[in-house]
């Protein structure tokens, strides 16, 4: 074998290398179980979500299960819009608001959230700092920290 056979077959074995490595990512890929199963859909009516404070603790906690794809809310209306995979059924996400002190029912008839801005309802006090229970307990912290300055309140 001469020099310039060797060089053409390394670069043969380079190129099927990369082919390979691309094909197995590809594969890897759509393998993947958070791509498995259909896509479903699924609107919720929750009782009790009524600011950004709530839809973060639900945020949080969903999006610890797999299958969990993607949510919207309707605050206005009560509704959360749940994209999701198996294993991740109706069921467990029902199950999982209830846990976190949100009952919440399937709406079968899909009534589809609003545009627009969600909008707070029924919680009091909320504004455009957030939930005032989160509110005053960064006020609450900051007096201990430096002291008697209550920030104009």
């Amino acid at each position: 074998m001469n020099a310039k056979t060797g060089t053409i077959m390394k670069y043969l074995l380079r190129a099927l290398g990369l082919v390979g490595l691309l094909v197995g990512t590809w594969w890897g890929f759509f393998a993947a179980p958070s791509f498995a199963g259909e896509l479903k859909t699924t609107t919720f009516l929750v009782e009790g979500v009524s600011c950004g404070s709530c839809l973060s603790t639900i945020r949080g906690e969903l999006f610890k299960k797999p299958g969990m794809v993607d949510f919207t809310a309707d605050l206005e209306q009560g509704l959360l819009r749940i994209d999701h995979r198996p294993p991740l059924s109706e069921e467990a996400i029902v199950r999982t608001l209830a846990d976190l002190g949100y009952p919440a029912k399937s709406v079968q008839n899909r009534v589809e959230p609003k545009p627009g801005k969600p909008v707070a309802k029924g919680c009091s006090g909320c504004g455009p700092n957030g939930c005032s229970v989160t509110t005053a307990s960064w006020r609450d912290l900051f007096r201990k920290i430096f002291g008697g300055y209550t920030g104009g309140k």
